[in-house]
Parts: C-alpha cells; sequence; structure tokens
C-alpha cells in the first residue's frame, strides 16, 4: 500500500498541472451542483390542462391548500380599494383655541378704542395710522361713523370667543388628507381608546371653510357690524383643525389587514384525493400538487439533507464525466491543457449561472405580466442563452465537442428545471442547427445569418413539441415566442465576449483565424512584395491542406490559415528559395557561392525567422506552431548529400548540421500542412504531370514522412493516411491538368524549393 501512495504521490500529486485539473474539475462539479434548487423534486411530471398520466395521488398527510400569488394580489387589492383613512380628534384644542380668540379680541378692542379717543382728540394722524392697521389685520374695513360710545366691550367679546368656539367645535373642524379627498373618513376619538365611528359630512373643511360657516350661521345676524367683523377674523385667523387625518394609524392598520389575509383557502385530509389517472390538471388541481410540494419542503426543516446534495452532485459528476471522458480520449489536448479546460468548464459554468437566473426572473415576471396582460404563461429558461455553448466551444475548439457540450447543456437545463424534456428536447435542436450554420465559417456576416437560423430553430423545436405534447395549438403559450428574440438577442450580444475570453485565456478563436485569412493581412502583403514565389505556394498549398483535411476531419480554417503564413520566414533570403528566382537568376543560383552548412543554415533559418517575424506580429500560438512544424525533422538532404561527397564523411557525423529543429506535428492539421508543403514544392520539379508520376510523387513523399518518423506524434491513422494520398493526388491533378511539360530547371537549387 505504501509503495502505490508513494508511486501516486511522484507521478500525480508532484505534478502541478495535475493538481490544478483536478481542482478546476473538483470547483466545477462543486458550484454546478450549488446551482441546482434546493427544494424537493416531484417524481412525476403533469401539464396543466392535460390529463394526469401516472397513477392516482392521495393526500400523504394533512396539508392546507395554498393561495396563488395572483390570488393573494388580488386579496391585497380588494383591502386597500376597502381601506378607510383613520382621523384623529383632539380634544385639547378648543380651550386652546377659546384663549387664543379671547386674546386676540381683547387686543383689537382696545386698539379701537385708542383709535377712537385720538379722533376725539383731533389727532387725526395717529387715528388714520391705527385704523388702517387694524383694516390690514382684519382683512376688511370698519364699520363707517363708528363713536366711542359704540365701541366693543371687552367682555362682551370674550364671552362671545367662548359661544363661538363651542358653537364651532361641536360642529367640528376637518383637515381632509388632500384638497380632493372625499367620501366617508373613519374618524377615532381618542388615539389609545380605539372608538371609530364614521365621521360626519358636516365637518367644517379647514381652512377655506371657517369663514363661510360663520357667515351661514344665524347667530351672526344678531351681531353688530363691528363684533360680525372681529369675530369672523378671529374665528379664521386662530380656529385649527381638531380632526386630521393619522398617516401612521392608517398605514398600521392597512398592515394589520394585509397581515389578516389567509395564505390558504382551503385544506387537503390525509387520503383524500388529489387526483385521479387521466383526470384534467386544472387549476385546483394544480394548486394542490404545489401547495403540497411546499408542505414537504417545509417538513424538509431549514437544513438541506446531506443524502440529497450528495444525490445532485452525483447526477453533475455522472453528466460530466461523460464531458471528461470524451475530452480524454479524443481531445487529449484540450483534456491536458488546463487552460483550455478552464475555458470549456467556464463558459458551461456561466450558460449554467444564466439559465439558473432566467427560472428566478419572478421580479421582473410579474412586470411583464403587467404589461401583457393577466393569464400569461411565460417559460423564462429560454431566456438564457444557452446556446452560447455551442457557438463558444466550437469557434475555440471544434465542432464534435460543441456538440457534445450542447448536448450536456441540454442535459443541465432538464435536471434544473422539473418539466425539463421539453427543454432539452428544444436545446438540442437550436444548438445542433447553429452548429450547422457556423460549419462553414468564413465571413462575420455569417454568424448573423447562423442567428436567423437559431431563432428558427427555437420557434419550430418548441411549437412542434407542444403541439405534440398538447395535441392542440389553442394551448401553446404563444407570449413565449417572445423570449426566443431576446434570447437570439442576448446570444449576438454575447457573441462578443469571445474577444474578451482570447484575452483571458489567451486560446484563439475561429473570428481571429477569419482576420487572418484576408491576404490584405500587412505580414501577407509583405510576403507577396518580398517572395512573390512563396506566397503562390503558400496559397496552393492552403488549398490543398484545406481540402484534404475536410475529408478526414479538422479545423479546416485553422489549417488555411497556417499554410498562409508557414513560410513567412523566407522574406528574409527570399533569393535562396528557387521559387523566388527568375530565370536568370537561376543561373547564377547564390548557393553556388556558399558552403553546404551556410546554405543549409539559411534554409533551416526560414523556420526560426519566421517564427520571430510571427510573433513580432502578434499571430496566435496555433498559427506559430504550424510554422514550427511544418518541416518537423526532416534533413535538408540535397545539400547534406553534397557535403558527404565533399568531404567524405559518414552519414552519422553530419546528419545534426542539416536537420530541421522541429517539433513534431502533433496535430492532423500540422501533419497534413506539413505533407501538402512538401507535396507542392516537389511537384514544381516535375517535367511531365500525369496521373501515374503524380501518384508516385504523392505516395513517395508519404512513404518517406512515414518512414522518417514524421507523423509519428500526429493522431493521423491508416484510413487518414489513405485519404490523404487519394485527396492530394486529386488536387495536383486539377491543378496541373493543362501543364504539360515545364523548362528545365537547375538542380542545385531544388532543395530550396523543397523547403
Amino acid at each position: 500500500m505504501s509503495q502505490l501512495l508513494n508511486i501516486f504521490y511522484h507521478r500525480k500529486l508532484r505534478n502541478i498541472r495535475y493538481l490544478v485539473r483536478t481542482g478546476l474539475i473538483a470547483g466545477y462539479l462543486l458550484l454546478m451542483t450549488l446551482m441546482l434548487p434546493r427544494s424537493y423534486r416531484y417524481v412525476f411530471e403533469y401539464e396543466p390542462g392535460k390529463p394526469w398520466t401516472a397513477d392516482a395521488l392521495q393526500a400523504p398527510y394533512d396539508f392546507a391548500v395554498l393561495k396563488t400569488e395572483a390570488e393573494i394580489r388580488q386579496d391585497q387589492e380588494r383591502i386597500r380599494r376597502e381601506m378607510q383613512d383613520i382621523y384623529v380628534r383632539d380634544t385639547a384644542l378648543p380651550a386652546l383655541v377659546r384663549e387664543r380668540l379671547r386674546a386676540q379680541l381683547g387686543q383689537w378692542s382696545a386698539r379701537i378704542l385708542r383709535m377712537l379717543e385720538a379722533e376725539e382728540q383731533g389727532s387725526s394722524q395717529q387715528a388714520e395710522e391705527l385704523r388702517s392697521g387694524l383694516e390690514e389685520e382684519l382683512g376688511a374695513p370698519l364699520p363707517p361713523g363708528l363713536r366711542r360710545a359704540a365701541a366693543p366691550d371687552t367682555a362682551r367679546l370674550r364671552s362671545l370667543a367662548d359661544a363661538w368656539t363651542e358653537r364651532c367645535y361641536r360642529q367640528g373642524v376637518l383637515r381632509p388628507r388632500s384638497p380632493d379627498s372625499l367620501g366617508e373618513y373613519l374618524l377615532l376619538r381618542f388615539a389609545v381608546s380605539g372608538e371609530r365611528y364614521q365621521l360626519a359630512s358636516a365637518y367644517i373643511r379647514y381652512p377655506e371653510g371657517v369663514p363661510a360657516w360663520f357667515d351661514s350661521q344665524s347667530q351672526a345676524a344678531a351681531l353688530s357690524p363691528l363684533e360680525r367683523i372681529l369675530l369672523r377674523s378671529a374665528l379664521a385667523a386662530h380656529v385649527q383643525p381638531d380632526v386630521a387625518w393619522s398617516e401612521d394609524l392608517t398605514r398600521r392598520e392597512l398592515a394589520r389587514r394585509m397581515d389578516l389575509i389567509s395564505p390558504s383557502r382551503g385544506m387537503v385530509h390525509a387520503q383524500d384525493w388529489i387526483v385521479r389517472k387521466d383526470q384534467i390538471v386544472d387549476r385546483e388541481v394544480e394548486a394542490k400538487l404545489l401547495s403540497l410540494k411546499q408542505e414537504q419542503e417545509a417538513r424538509m426543516g431549514p437544513n438541506y439533507p446531506p443524502l440529497a446534495f450528495l444525490s445532485q452532485f452525483l447526477v453533475i459528476l455522472l453528466i460530466t464525466s461523460i464531458l471528461l471522458s470524451y475530452l480524454s480520449v479524443n481531445r487529449p489536448r484540450i483534456y491536458f491543457s488546463n487552460t483550455k479546460l478552464s475555458l470549456l468548464l467556464f463558459t458551461m459554468l456561466l450558460t449554467m449561472a444564466a439559465i439558473v437566473t432566467a427560472t428566478k426572473l419572478s421580479g421582473v415576471a410579474l412586470k411583464v405580466v403587467t404589461i401583457l396582460g393577466p393569464n400569461i404563461d411565460l417559460e423564462y429558461i429560454y431566456l438564457a442563452p444557452a446556446c452560447i455553448v455551442p457557438i463558444f466551444i466550437s469557434n475555440f475548439f471544434d465542432h464534435r465537442t460543441g456538440f457534445l457540450c450542447n448536448l450536456l447543456t441540454a442535459l443541465y437545463g432538464a435536471v434544473l428545471v422539473q418539466r425539463g424534456l421539453e427543454f432539452a428536447f428544444v436545446q438540442l435542436i437550436a444548438g445542433t442547427v447553429v452548429l450547422f450554420s457556423l460549419r462553414q465559417l468564413r465571413k462575420r456576416e455569417m454568424f448573423f445569418f447562423s442567428l436567423g437560423y437559431l431563432l428558427l430553430a427555437y420557434v419550430a423545436a418548441y411549437l412542434i413539441y407542444n403541439l405534440y405534447y398538447k395535441g392542440n395549438l389553442a394551448d401553446i403559450s404563444y407570449p413565449t415566442l417572445l423570449l426566443f428574440v431576446l434570447n437570439v438577442a442576448i446570444t449576438a450580444i454575447a457573441y462578443n465576449l469571445i474577444y474578451l475570453f482570447e484575452r483571458i485565456f489567451g486560446i484563439t478563436s475561429d473570428l481571429t483565424f477569419l482576420e487572418l485569412l484576408d491576404t490584405n493581412h500587412p505580414l501577407l502583403q509583405e510576403l507577396q512584395r518580398k517572395a512573390p514565389g512563396t506566397f503562390q505556394h503558400s496559397l496552393q498549398v492552403a488549398n490543398i491542406a484545406e481540402a484534404t483535411i475536410n475529408e478526414i476531419g479538422g479545423n479546416a480554417l485553422l489549417v488555411h490559415v497556417g499554410a498562409l503564413y508557414h513560410d513567412i520566414g523566407k522574406m528574409i533570403h527570399p533569393k535562396y528559395f528557387i521559387e523566388n528566382m527568375s530565370e536568370e537568376e537561376r543561373l547564377d543560383n547564390p548557393h553556388q557561392h556558399l558552403d553546404c552548412r551556410e546554405s543549409a543554415e539559411i534554409i533551416i533559418g526560414h523556420v526560426r525567422k519566421g517564427v520571430e517575424m510571427a510573433q513580432k506580429y502578434h499571430l496566435p500560438q496555433e498559427v506559430i506552431y504550424f510554422i514550427e512544424t511544418h518541416h518537423g525533422t526532416t534533413r535538408v538532404e540535397y545539400f547534406f548529400r553534397r557535403y558527404l561527397r565533399e568531404r567524405m564523411c559518414e552519414e552519422a557525423e553530419a546528419d545534426s548540421l542539416f536537420r530541421y529543429p522541429g517539433p513534431l506535428p502533433f496535430s492532423k492539421e500540422t501533419a497534413v500542412l506539413m505533407i501538402a508543403d512538401s507535396v507542392e514544392a516537389a511537384s514544381r520539379s516535375m517535367h511531365h504531370y500525369t496521373p501515374d508520376k503524380i501518384r508516385d510523387l504523392v505516395n513517395g513523399i508519404i512513404d518517406f514522412k512515414i518512414k522518417d518518423n514524421q507523423l509519428e506524434n500526429s493522431s493521423l491513422t491508416f484510413k487518414d493516411i489513405s485519404i490523404i494520398r487519394r485527396v492530394m493526388t486529386r488536387q495536383l491533378m486539377n491543378i496541373y491538368h493543362s501543364r504539360i511539360e515545364y523548362p528545365k530547371e537547375q538542380a542545385a537549387p531544388a532543395e530550396g524549393s523543397a523547403a
């Protein structure tokens, strides 16, 4: 046992990459499990308005039939409509107002008396000042012909103040909640007593109603003109409302009535039938089913059972194991790359989070229902842009991996929602359609066509499934189709995250390869200007390699881009490669003036120079791999043989001087490019292009690559090799079908062409 632990420690635990990958997978499993709902899951599925397909269901115990949110909102609206405002009466206010009136009338009486005395003494200016001041305060002119004998008696005025105060507050003075408040009011005599009664409509409205009330009283006619003016002004100035609206008491009473709303509307007793087989699941039955679910959740208690969490974890583990098994067997370069694996898992995790968020949009749901009208049944899970998974994965990796991830996303969604078969069906159809529409991505506008196909796939899959399940068109939730439009719009916006993911994870997507595919790229323009022969050679290699990879399966866009840039290092010394030499330059080949090792160093050096130029122009690492591997560790054969003849030495002594540094091709794409590069270069030195000669040329080059172990790290199979032979032969025949014979070339620089 100790030996096994020791081996495991040295081989695995000490490998930091293995630890990081294990942590990534464990974290992904935990987060995915935590996003699943912590609620009771039915062991049956049903569709509202359709027959119950499971066995008859009896209540296992007594439980209340809960009201729906819509029913509770209706009760709340009814209470708000029936709720009356609460007013508080201040019984201590009349005594305070009476004292203010007595003091005010006494002051005015004394000032009138002083004014009359000033008039009698001939002080007209003083009298006029007193008169104007009084009239301004009273808001009315004093009666004309006023004499000292008719001056008001202070004691009488105070008696009148007492009588009119009592008369005013016997009727009551009301301050409404708002100027336009009408109807009946609920009056609370004392805030602590709880005594309530209906508010009489005869109350005096404050403040505009006080003067009008005084004028309407018959007792006012018995007063002298001066007394009427004084009393009217004093009442208007000092009377305050003794009945006022209490915002706090009204709010508390409303809250009390809201708390009294019953959350249930009936009971189901143990062993009562909830629903029988083939019974229509109407609103009443659905309410009982939902109430049973909530009762079972309540009986589970606040702590989520560890066994339930473990079961959810195992479900996520099984689904994720499908993905990990596929990657480890068929896509090891993704599985064993922590960066690529983290990008894939993060995309799945982000999409799952979007699905969870979409299922919890209760607040948004209420707003949408308010806009669209009542009884709108929207399935908000379709608002989540789940097709981001196949789009992103296929852009960063390949379409087969994208298809599998789309399938697993459908499974994740089916686990998340109660009736998940519909979501899984719709998601699988829509994701597959968008994958096929993006399969030949060559222009950016093709993505927008794919969005149109995606919308059509969503709508068609949803309608077809519901038509099959419900049996008629009338029961389909057509407003849900609006969510598909929003889904596609969100997908279009989220598509821009590809650039952000490229920067974060350092992985290149097909969108970047599309940009590099443009021959107007500065690097390709420079190659065309400095080394036109190499540029044409690269175009031919790109066409041959792409046609081949399409037949055996692989990333055609990647291999095409890699072929365009694989020989950019020849721009440094273009005249040392035969495809860039004119007829005159071939007669004076520059290699004739160099030592064999110097010539070989220039030929081999174009790989290193190409890598340096690619890094200078910030080409993706995926493209740089093609530059590094397109010759593998092959030998510059012409200069090697010439070196052996001149130095009379053994092969083993000079072999390392004339070999490319590698590495070997490690994928189908890099291996196909290596073969296509050699085949296209060698075909230029042929004199007669016949099918047999072309076939022999292709077979000879491929056999030599296999014998030289150049393809041992690639994932090519025997079947792939057979297809490559056939496709490349066909491609060369198409290129040279009209070319019968070419001018004889110099033998020496032919090796440069092969480079």
